[in-house]
């Protein structure tokens, strides 16, 4: 009994590390995507998700669904606004709103090829001309077959395409591409409160009292894509 609580405490393995999916290593997957690793549709799905879960710094839970779909709780089609230079995003739960306040994460126009405004236009558009039964209130991300996009299939694929990217996909899990958000804003010298906004953390309760204005967010996403080699 006593053995048992000190391994708890101690661990008992070595946790796995989990790295980050930072701006470069995005940058190969969505080329790969590019280039055609599943289907045409699947490619152009996985993408998005990937491009909108690096830039608006998102859990794995947060765009896939873990067993079925729930419209109160599961990102929905209609809960994605499109407006002339960014897109919106809203969020119905989380992990940090116990409560279910949602919350709306911006995510900015650019001229990058690889930028989530361009891509979720791209990919909504597709879906409106391949389904004839497309509905707002339908899962955001969707499979070939029109199932919601679940946790399970979302990691298999991920590490699919990070094996033919070189990596050891082994050691990437669906919160690599918070962690790589983060990292990539580090390392281009995004303040710490700026981050903390994106990232929508709580600790430090003074980043809540302050404003940042749609300019900043815009300018701070463009600075992730000058993040270096990390």
């Amino acid at each position: 009994m006593i053995m048992r609580a000190v391994k708890r405490i101690q661990g008992e393995h070595n946790p796995k590390p989990r790295l980050p999916i930072t701006f470069q290593v995005l940058g190969r997957i969505c080329n790969s995507l590019g280039a055609g690793v599943f289907s045409t549709f699947t490619d152009c799905m996985l993408e998005t998700a990937c491009t909108v879960a690096f830039f608006g710094f998102l859990r794995c839970g947060e765009f896939t669904v873990s067993k079925h779909f729930d419209s109160t709780v599961n990102l929905s089609v209609t809960d994605v606004e499109i407006l002339d230079s960014y897109a919106i995003p809203h969020l119905k739960t989380s992990k940090t709103d116990p409560f279910r306040k949602g919350v709306s994460i911006q995510l900015h126009k650019s001229d990058h090829t690889i930028f989530p405004f361009s891509a979720i236009k791209k990919y909504i558009a597709i879906r409106k001309g391949r389904e004839a039964s497309f509905c707002f209130s339908d899962p955001l991300f969707v499979k070939e077959n029109g199932s919601a996009l679940d946790r399970d299939f979302f990691i298999r694929s991920l590490r699919h395409v990070l094996d033919i990217c070189g990596y050891n996909s082994s050691l990437y899990n669906g919160h690599s591409f918070r962690i790589g958000s983060s990292t990539s804003a580090g390392s281009v010298n995004i303040q710490d409160h700026l981050i903390k906004t994106l990232g929508r953390w709580t600790s430090d309760s003074y980043c809540r009292y302050i404003r940042i204005s749609k300019d900043t967010i815009r300018k701070a996403q463009k600075s992730l894509t000058l993040s270096k080699n990390i």
